[in-house]
């Protein structure tokens, strides 16, 4: 009988064979205990994986979902630029048809009332040095103004 409260160890005087064999089913408790631990750590490996599998499809699926719907928002944007640069193209081409520069000059003469410049009305003007054009006729204003310069430029730096 074993008594839970030993002071002694007796197990010590046993046979050798019979220790030997007590270590050996001691070893197998423990590696059926750890084989059952892996076994589980591998089980719940796989569900994890297997998860992280179907999580990565549904990703792949749903980003391929988005693509073709923008890709069709895009192909309807794209349409939709060719038509109005295709109505712009008519608008321009109605416009200058109905203007000319002809018909301008036409509208100027016959409805405004304008006239036409003759030759001898234009002036031209050549600059050797200078860009600027000195005209003689000035009026009060320019005078004056050339007047107070000096002393406009004396008060503001």
């Amino acid at each position: 009988m074993e008594r839970i409260n030993v002071a002694y160890d007796l197990s010590f005087y046993e046979s050798e064979q019979e220790r030997h064999i007590a270590r050996k089913e001691k070893k197998q408790g423990v590696l059926i205990k750890a084989r059952s631990k892996f076994a589980l750590g591998q089980r719940i490996a796989g569900v994890l994986s297997i998860a992280v599998l179907f999580s990565l499809i549904i990703g792949v699926i749903s980003t391929n979902a988005a693509i073709a719907g923008y890709s069709s928002k895009i192909a309807q944007v794209n349409e939709d630029i060719v038509q109005l640069e295709s109505q712009r193209s008519y608008l321009q081409f109605t416009l200058d048809s109905r203007m000319t520069l002809d018909e301008i000059e036409s509208y100027a003469i016959n409805e405004l009332g304008m006239v036409k410049m003759d030759a001898s009305q234009k002036k031209y003007v050549e600059l050797k040095n200078e860009n600027k054009i000195v005209v003689n006729d000035s009026s009060v204003k320019e005078k004056l103004t050339k007047a107070i310069q000096p002393v406009m430029s004396y008060l503001l730096p």
